[in-house]
């Protein structure tokens, strides 16, 4: 690690430890010790702007005098519901100054979940930098800067709440103090101090990527706290599609890259289809073989020489100026982690949750070690054990000091229940799988079936089940419909198209990604609803088959496609998904039928908003290329 870099975490860490262990200390210390260094990159109207830690202290000090004005110190909650900025970091703070706590709003959540957490933490205002269409006011971001500073009383509040990633639609608020954000930090300063590579710099600077939500718990310790805390730039995104972060990354020359498996495994998916595009796949497979061996044999060195000799390659990806990586929040496929390290991307495995902050990360140097994807040993302020359910328990300091869950607040337990399958080997934590019924999708959220289920109502479907099946090594998220043999093709298509329509209509990450139909039961005769654990094992054994989720062709005539919109549409929709122009069908659901996965079905709206000169949101909910060119249409004409 840069010398100056080491003292000045040395420094920073020896201050906070020796204070109160309060949000305040924390807000003190972040922006007292670098004011004048750069905090924040990003582009406005085309031009590339900066901030200094200095500038967003002084908008969340004018963020804080403007909530006090408005409201006063409540000591209650007030929701911050906005994405990765500036002005969420000055809000942030600005909160908690004017003598009011934060509650991270997940702007991905369903409103109606959103409503009812605001409704359990009696919140009435909101800041945003829109109005917000939650049960709240608004208190406008912008208004809130325009406020000029003024000394407040000494009303700093010493507790922040998140969400879980809830995707179950179930109710959970995590609540962290001072002193679980204080033993986070100073576990950071173990990992700084450990892993040369963690602290790499790239013609002297180092950046992180604000790509993972600062409302999610990975997203605000590991990405915003660690690194704000130690005086870091930040380079925000304009939007999240493939092509927009790869461009970043490139230009702003971004050297640590946090993400959830969806990233990651979206990246190695490109890369592996354009070289099979252009007939390299083995000459790929022989270069990672190669790279990975250098970085065994030399870690530092091996990294440099990979990137140059996947030059072709990096160039397309992130460029050179990558230096460190870590996947969270879900399951990384190995594959996935074996072709981006070894493009010269060190990629390591964390683990932690929404209820127990980042708990471990794996930070050996060599391939050979993290390519085993374990989640590495606890963290200074952690302790693990394995429980009698063989599933992974956590204590701690960092860990969340109470849980909110439908309701009622209650302390968080001294040992808390993962949930998830766990071995222990030479002091090396694995995890295995999930217990129970829940899946975690690429994103990291947790999945809870049960409650998806009813978001369906099928016609002529006799019964369903949503749960995770393995499938190309993986666990997806699959919804199996039984129906009759003897359903007829009109009946058949309205059960398709009905699911295609509800899936659509849930958020992005509790979308169902595989559909199957099967004549046969769904649970034994003798059960009274079905059970996932026996259906898997069905489905193993052959004694459930599945069948294709096709819609037959019915007697109902397809609108005609107009052919140089259709052609136009199909080279976007292609060239998002990394297919041959060629593959996609009239009819073909992007997301079941093409594998098009979240960030590539953003890139497309992107790529047809660019186009076509539309609303972001036009084509939205279209999932083939006959919806969307029936879409466009009737935008053109309007």
């Amino acid at each position: 690690m840069n010398r100056t870099l080491r003292a000045y975490v040395r420094k920073n860490c020896e201050d906070l430890a020796a204070s109160p262990h309060r949000l305040e200390d924390i807000y003190e210390i972040t922006f007292r010790s670098n004011a004048q260094a750069v905090m924040a990159e990003y582009v406005e109207h085309y031009v590339t702007c900066q901030k200094t830690y200095a500038q967003v202290q002084a908008m969340a000090e004018s963020v804080s005098a403007g909530i006090y004005r408005a409201i006063g110190a409540t000591h209650g909650y007030v929701g911050l519901e906005m994405e990765n900025s500036v002005g969420w970091i000055a809000a942030f703070w600005g909160i908690l100054r004017s003598g009011n706590k934060p509650y991270l709003v997940n702007c991905r959540h369903p409103k109606a979940l959103s409503d009812k957490i605001l409704a359990h933490l009696d919140i009435r205002w909101v800041v945003s930098d829109k109005p917000t269409a939650l049960r709240a006011e608004t208190l406008l971001l912008d208004d809130l800067l325009s406020t000029p500073a003024e000394p407040l009383p000494q009303v700093f509040e010493n507790e922040l709440a998140l969400s879980t990633s809830a995707t179950t639609l179930g109710e959970t608020v995590c609540f962290y103090t001072g002193e679980n954000l204080t033993s986070q930090i100073l576990d950071a300063r173990q990992i700084l101090l450990d892993c040369d590579r963690m602290a790499s710099f790239y013609h002297g600077r180092l950046k992180q990527l604000a790509f993972l939500p600062f409302y999610h718990i990975f997203g605000l310790f590991a990405v915003y706290l660690w690194f704000s805390f130690f005086g870091r730039s930040f380079v925000f995104l304009p939007d999240y599609s493939p092509e927009t972060i790869l461009r970043t990354v490139r230009e702003f020359e971004v050297t640590h890259i946090f993400a959830v498996p969806l990233l990651w495994h979206t990246l190695a998916d490109q890369v592996r289809r354009q070289a099979r595009r252009q007939g390299k796949e083995r000459t790929l497979d022989r270069g990672l073989k190669l790279c990975t061996a250098l970085q065994n044999l030399w870690p530092g060195p091996g990294l440099w020489l990979s990137r140059r000799l996947m030059g072709r390659v990096t160039r397309q990806v992130f460029g050179p100026s990558v230096q460190f990586c870590i996947s969270g929040g879900s399951c990384l496929r190995q594959d996935a982690l074996y072709l981006v390290g070894g493009l010269g991307y060190p990629l390591y495995n964390g683990y932690g949750m929404s209820e127990t902050g980042i708990t471990s990360v794996e930070l050996r140097s060599r391939p050979k070690y993290r390519n085993r994807n374990a989640i590495g040993r606890p963290l200074a302020s952690v302790r693990y054990r394995i429980g009698e359910g063989g599933t992974l328990e956590i204590a701690g300091a960092s860990r969340s000091t109470a849980l909110m869950v439908n309701g009622l607040r209650r302390p968080t337990p001294d040992w808390l229940d993962s949930g998830d399958v766990a071995q222990c080997q030479n002091g090396d934590y694995y995890v295995r799988g999930r217990l129970g019924d829940r899946v975690i999708g690429e994103n990291g959220e947790n999945i809870d079936p049960d409650l998806l289920e009813h978001h369906f109502s099928l016609p002529g479907c006799r019964e369903l089940c949503i749960l995770g099946l393995e499938e190309d090594g993986r666990e997806t998220l699959t919804l199996v419909a039984r129906v009759s043999p003897y359903l007829p093709a009109p009946g058949l298509a309205r059960l398709v198209d009905a699911a295609y329509a509800q899936n659509s209509r849930l958020p992005s990450a509790q979308q169902v990604q595989k559909f199957y139909l099967t004549h046969d039961p769904l649970a034994p005769e003798t059960a009274v609803k079905v059970g996932r654990s026996w259906l898997r094992r069905a489905v193993q054994t052959g004694a459930v088959t599945l069948l294709p989720f096709v819609r037959p062709e019915t007697d109902d005539t397809a609108p005609a496609l107009n052919p140089a919109l259709a052609e136009k549409v199909r080279a976007l929709a292609a060239a998002a998904m990394g297919l041959d122009p060629a593959r996609v069908g009239d009819d073909d659901h992007f997301t079941q039928d093409l594998g098009c996965s979240s960030l590539q079905y953003f890139s497309l709206l992107t790529r047809l908003k660019e186009t076509f000169d539309l609303p972001p949101e036009a084509a939205a909910g279209c999932y083939t290329l006959r919806q969307v060119c029936a879409c466009l249409e009737k935008e053109l004409m309007e």
